[in-house]
């Protein structure tokens, strides 16, 4: 027996104790585990086989069908008869080859790309078309093996060859370069030229039923039983492995993960992993995350991780991650405060005390929640801190400071709380130790080997949970929500002096800072960033490290490791800054993980960067173990895929189905009526699925590319007609990109756009044109004919307005001769109204002049001015002159009051003609009484109101 035999049997021996096996981890924890659930999926609850494609897609054999996912969509293909899928393989080819329940075939792209399910039952001799149940599909060069009970079906891709059992077909597979298959009575057989024949000892194997066989190494084959152990067929041989891992369980299913390992599947344990190197098992249930215990099928995908088809639902196991995740002790979820390896022991501070794992020569490798037990004296209590300072491991608890003895804790000061070891010197070993506590400062003093009590330091009593020495010798403290302190020790080192510093000195807020030490400068962790002070001007300013890489981001924790690498928390999420050590000039490169979002204790954020390989990052549930080596190792290229177009108008269709076109070039050209387009695109990055973000563009649409986002489903509606190209691309949390995926279409022109429609608009358009010139001609005919007759009217018209012009004037001429006469009839009857005065006046001087006493001078002067009254006598003519210039006035009063008397008329006249009192009282020989008298007397004949004005009245005659 070779080497490799010697190792497995060995191998075999060391996993019981006891008849037990010993179930250890691969690293450090157990990997994170996503379930889906027949909600997730919508379909059958049941997945008997898995498989995945080049494109990394994965398929699962399921009740319903073939159940398809890639990392953001489920799809269901179900069978013709609509029965259950009970195992599938997919070819080099990319055909998907499933059995099911009276049905080979298998699934392939269509033309638009759609997966397509094609039937080979037609091509099965007429003889054996009725069969039941196929449990099991191989490939061999171009043959494909379908295995049912009663018959296997060979296809060679045009014909189907029909291998009958000697008694019953129970298991087939590949395994290295030969078909194998178990018959109940024979045993193992394998297929030479088309002909079983019985493999040498294969007589072992009547009777036992098969779960999986694989080869491992070159000469080695494992053959996994349900319910038998494990085989091993090497040089011709098979032998039945003693002490088999998987003990009293039923083993549905087993698959090859690598050269040292293999996993099965179990019906009521989960998966069972086993490496035959390492010599060690490790074990997948509902107690490390799967859904339950009931496991059909599994499968390593192309990223060596791990699925397992449920009896209900699909887990993910995350196998090949650099994150694991441990549980401390018995008690499960305890929070993580602080790690530290030291003397070959892991020490992990928690909520409920301090908890330690022995590490033989510092390897983590095999550790599991049971390897942990509580350090004596530290239980149920808070443990904050661990430091190792002069080759001592100091612990802080919530009672005080401790040194850590192997799994023992010495008391060291005791009574308030202990936050932080802060060194005073950076020369080994350190003599002076300043101790954060929560009220105020203490100090251990190293002296033989070992540290003493120096009891308080007097000053300022306050919580100092976050410590820092700068290169003056002052130390500074945070506090979250007054402010970061300024101490200087006295020179004994028994009292210190304290300056707080708030947002007057220059911090973007008293809350939520933080001290930290990287490499050799203190740097000050904001709301706005990282700051530093500034001793000349005394203030705090923001700095300058590492500015280009966080900017003003709100940071929570800095650690620096071994190799100078700076881990932080943010308000981003947590991740480490690696600098180039060739390289000082370059920008760093910060690398973020998104697996941990959500998961670390906040305002207690702690990472322990032990080495590349062992990063401990407390958690609010346990302890998170990053192998940062294997984490950036193992991150594969971001691949996108196109997993659906599909198009609306009236009625719903997909243009394209997320497998490669048969056609080649040829652009898919969709009816007008189609305007309308739904995407869907994914990255098979099913570790990382929900951290990848996308960015699309649309050309012929989107002027760029959009902004990068976690949406994996775009649409777009009330696209005009053209040619269009549909570009999506990824990216991981490292900022690595995948290349572009694009998909091309064309929208046809609706039929009032077509080039026949553009030929009859411009048809159209040259009638139009023509009947329009033709009428234009006519238009312009009729509009010269009416022309030439508006001419002719014109000018009969202007003769007209000649004669009538002539008419016009003739007639103005007489008017102006009319309006002349009139005129000197007003001036005649304004001098016979002057006269009237004269004579009046001529009266008055008659009456004085009588008296004077020469009779002859009286007589002559009266006889003159007698025959002047004579001359003016006339009222009759005064009245018929007035009565023409004021529009039969007199006329108009004496008719309507006749009551009036000629003086009465007279006194209306000169009324009208608007004569002063004085005026009148001379024309008419009377007294200024008596033109008042007279004015009363008019008003009373004709009933005119005391308010109303008689001259107004008189005028509107």
């Amino acid at each position: 027996m070779n080497k490799i035999l010697l190792n497995i049997l060995l191998f075999m021996g060391l996993l019981s104790t006891g008849g037990h096996a010993v179930y250890a981890q691969n690293g450090t924890g157990i990997p994170a585990v996503i379930n889906y659930t027949k909600f997730d999926y919508h379909s059958g609850s049941q997945n008997w086989d898995i498989g995945q494609d080049k494109q990394k897609v994965m398929y699962f054999a399921n009740n319903e069908g073939l159940l398809s996912f890639d990392g953001s969509h489920w799809k269901l293909y179900p069978l013709p008869n609509n029965t259950v899928i009970w195992c599938l393989a997919i070819n080099d080819d990319g055909k998907i080859y499933v059995g099911g329940q009276d049905e080979i075939g298998y699934f392939s792209p269509g033309l638009n790309g759609i997966l397509t399910y094609t039937s080979l039952k037609n091509k099965i001799p007429q003889s054996h078309q009725r069969f039941a149940d196929v449990w099991h599909i191989a490939f061999l060069g171009n043959k494909v093996f379908f295995q049912a009970h009663d018959r296997i079906f060979e296809y060679n891709g045009q014909s189907v060859r029909v291998h009958l059992p000697g008694s019953q077909w129970t298991f087939m597979a590949r395994a290295g370069d030969r078909i194998y298959a178990a018959d109940r009575n024979a045993g193992m057989l394998q297929l030479n030229d088309s002909q079983w024949t019985p493999v040498n000892e294969g007589k072992k194997l009547a009777g036992v039923l098969i779960a999986g066989m694989f080869q491992m190494r070159k000469d080695s084959i494992f053959i996994i039983t349900r319910t038998n152990g494990t085989f091993l067929l090497q040089n011709g041989t098979i032998s039945l492995q003693q002490n088999n891992p998987q003990h009293d369980l039923y083993i549905n299913s087993a698959t090859k993960i690598n050269d040292d390992e293999f996993v099965m599947a179990s019906s009521a344990g989960g998966c069972l992993v086993v490496n035959i190197t390492k010599k060690w098992c490790e074990h997948f249930s509902d107690e490390q995350g799967l859904q339950h215990n009931n496991a059909l099928s599994v499968f390593m995908d192309a990223d060596k991780n791990l699925w397992t088809g449920l009896n209900s639902g699909i887990s993910y196991i995350n196998y090949n991650s650099g994150i694991r995740y441990l549980q401390i002790g018995k008690a499960n979820n305890l929070p993580t405060y602080t790690t530290r390896i030291f003397h070959n022991r892991l020490y992990v501070g928690t909520s409920n005390g301090l908890y330690s794992a022995g590490l033989p020569d510092n390897n983590t490798a095999h550790l599991t929640k049971n390897d942990f037990a509580l350090v004596k004296n530290t239980e149920n209590r808070e443990a904050w801190n661990l430091h190792e300072i002069n080759g001592q491991l100091l612990f802080g608890n919530d009672i005080g400071a401790y040194d850590i003895q192997g799994n023992d804790a010495r008391l060291i000061s005791g009574g308030d709380g202990s936050w932080y070891f802060l060194p005073l010197s950076s020369v080994y070993p350190v003599q002076d130790i300043v101790v954060g506590t929560y009220n105020g400062l203490k100090r251990l003093r190293f002296e033989d080997n070992r540290f003493r009590d120096e009891g308080k330091i007097e000053g300022v009593p306050d919580s100092y949970r976050f410590m820092a020495q700068d290169n003056n010798g002052d130390i500074w403290a945070s506090h979250p929500y007054r402010g970061i302190y300024r101490f200087s020790l006295s020179p004994d080192k028994k009292k210190y002096t304290t300056h707080l510093y708030t947002t007057g000195d220059g911090l973007p807020s008293a809350l939520n800072n933080f001290v930290f030490k990287i490499k050799g400068r203190v740097l000050y962790a904001t709301t706005s960033g990282l700051y530093e002070f500034d001793a000349h001007t005394n203030r705090f300013s923001p700095s300058r490290f590492l500015a280009a890489v966080f900017g003003k981001m709100k940071m929570l924790y800095l650690t620096e490791d071994k190799e100078g690498n700076v881990w932080f928390c943010n308000e981003k999420g947590t991740g480490v800054v690696h600098f180039s050590p060739a390289d000082d000039v370059s920008q760093p490169r910060v690398t973020y993980f998104p697996e941990l979002a959500g998961q670390l204790l906040s305002r207690f954020e702690n990472i322990y960067p032990y080495n590349r390989e062992n990063i401990y990052i407390g958690s609010e549930k346990g302890l998170i173990h990053l192998d940062y080596k294997k984490y950036t190792a193992a991150q594969p290229n971001v691949t996108v895929r196109l997993g659906m177009v599909k198009t609306t108008g009236k009625s719903d269709s997909t243009i394209y189905g997320g497998y490669q076109d048969k056609r080649s070039g040829e652009i898919p050209s969709l009816s007008s009526a189609y305007n309308a387009f739904h995407f869907e695109y994914s990255a098979p990055a099913y570790e990382s699925h929900k951290h990848i973000e996308y960015s699309y563009q649309l050309e012929g649409y989107d002027r760029e590319w959009s902004s990068w986002d976690t949406k994996t489903e775009k649409d777009y509606t009330n696209l005009s007609n053209g040619t269009y190209t549909f570009k999506v691309k990824a990216r991981d949390n490292q900022q690595h990109e995948s290349t572009v995926m694009s998909y091309r279409f064309a929208i046809k022109a609706p039929w009032y756009k077509t080039i026949w429609a553009i030929l009859g608009y411009l048809a159209l358009f040259a009638g139009l044109a023509y009947l329009i010139q033709k009428r234009q001609k006519h238009k312009l005919l009729v509009q010269r004919q009416k022309f030439e007759e508006e001419q002719k009217r014109l000018k009969y018209i202007h003769h007209l307005e000649l004669e009538k012009n002539e008419k016009e004037i003739i007639k103005l001429q007489n008017e102006k001769l009319a309006q002349e006469v009139l005129l000197q009839k007003k001036e005649l009857a304004n001098t016979s109204m002057h006269l009237m005065e004269k004579a009046d006046t001529l009266t008055k001087i008659k009456e004085k002049v009588s008296r004077l006493n020469s009779e002859d001078d009286i007589k002559s002067i009266t006889d003159l001015i007698r025959d002047t009254e004579k001359i003016n006598a006339n009222w009759d003519v005064f009245a018929a002159h007035f009565d023409e210039l004021n529009d039969g006035f007199l006329n108009k009063l004496k008719k309507e009051y006749p009551q009036l008397t000629k003086t009465d008329l007279k006194m209306c006249t000169y009324i009208k003609l608007n004569l002063t009192t004085k005026e009148v009282s001379q024309l008419l020989n009377i007294t200024v009484r008596g033109v008042e008298v007279s004015r009363y007397r008019i008003r009373k004949k004709i009933g005119l109101p005391t308010e109303q004005s008689l001259g107004n009245f008189l005028n509107r005659i």
